[in-house]
């Protein structure tokens, strides 16, 4: 199995992950034959790419990502119904959308702190028609695979989750026209945007009654290190420290993710917009754990390297994470692969990562 960019999809390719859709429906099973009217589909629907079986993949293991399809696909439906349903005080006041969100996030907490993964394979199946609710969803996922990395408590970590899955939960106050524009803002629908953090803040403390920890993360996730954020332009330490994991999960999610008026960036892109960013941004102690927790090539990524083979990576080495073990292939001899291991391999030492297929 191996991740083909959308432009790179063919006719006859075999699905070798599930596509789903809106609320979880069922788009392509695993093994459905690729058409072209797929192909325009789901290009139309904002996926980067998909999981095929090909002879260069064939028989191959990779490490899957952090929590399975069908947990981040339960916890986007849970998201989705928080959005719809947010506004409506009764449904609120009944704590249904508290629980629900408590739930989602306790099993996920769960399952990473059993797990324990050493390194977070970001999710790349994704599509715009629900950009909200899987950003929340993987964005919540991120911060809470951060927290764990820091050390934190199993309550302090729950806590981040939440915050983290309630960072946006403002914008369900922000008309409609502004949110889904396909283009940019104007300074004025700009000015409405930003006050999604205080409407989030409001919606928190006042309805959800949630502890001042995940108030004041929702408040100031839009905050920068450098004190050009919003809303209060705060600096440095004096911003809350789940805000700044929240602000280096959010920016770096949605640098990956399509939207109605711009393509999904590469990884590799996303990771070193982060990087570069450490110290204006973002607090450099929060990018340096990003870097050793966050893969710049996800499993399953097709890359190319220096020596002119393509490789699919299929583990990555914590210590070395610009450094994966790949299973390397020539496009044009079929029958011929070897695994590299680009971080321990002394023959592989002037081997590099030149881009991604």
């Amino acid at each position: 199995m191996r991740f083909v960019r959308m432009k790179d999809c063919k006719a006859g390719m075999i699905v070798a992950r599930a596509i789903y859709g809106e609320y979880g429906v069922l788009l392509l099973s695993e093994g459905h034959t690729l058409s072209n009217r797929h192909i325009y589909a789901l290009g139309q629907h904002g996926y980067p790419g998909l999981y095929i079986h090909d002879e260069h993949s064939e028989g191959l293991e990779i490490e899957d990502v952090i929590v399975s399809d069908t947990m981040r696909q339960n916890a986007i439906n849970v998201v989705k119904e928080m959005f719809d349903k947010g506004a409506n005080v009764l449904y609120v006041k009944n704590q249904e959308m508290y629980k629900a969100v408590s739930n989602v996030v306790y099993d996920i907490v769960d399952h990473i702190f059993e797990t324990n993964p050493a390194v977070i394979n970001v999710p790349l199946l994704k599509n715009f028609d629900e950009y909200t609710y899987q950003h929340s969803v993987d964005v919540g996922i991120l911060a809470i695979m951060l927290g764990k990395k820091m050390k934190m408590t199993r309550s302090e970590v729950l806590d981040l989750g939440k915050a983290a899955f309630f960072h946006d939960i403002g914008k369900m106050f922000i008309p409609k026209s502004i949110l889904n524009k396909n283009g940019k803002l104007t300074r004025e629908e700009f000015n409405v945007m930003k006050k999604h953090p205080a409407l989030g803040y409001d919606f928190t403390k006042e309805i959800l009654h949630q502890p001042n920890v995940i108030n004041r993360a929702v408040l100031h996730h839009h905050e920068r290190y450098d004190g050009t954020g919003y809303p209060y332009g705060l600096k440095g330490k004096a911003i809350p420290l789940f805000s700044q994991i929240i602000s280096v999960s959010d920016v770096f999610d949605a640098m990956g993710s399509s939207r109605v008026y711009k393509k999904a960036q590469l990884t590799t892109e996303g990771y070193e917009y982060i990087m570069a960013s450490a110290g204006r941004q973002f607090d450099p102690m929060v990018v340096e754990l990003f870097t050793r927790t966050i893969a710049p090539f996800p499993a399953g990524l097709t890359i190319r390297l220096s020596n002119g083979l393509h490789a699919v990576v299929v583990r990555n080495n914590p210590s070395f994470m610009m450094r994966p073990l790949v299973r390397a292939y020539d496009p044009d001899d079929p029958g011929y692969y070897e695994y590299i291991n680009l971080s321990d391999d002394m023959s592989a030492l002037d081997v590099t990562v030149i881009g991604v297929v």
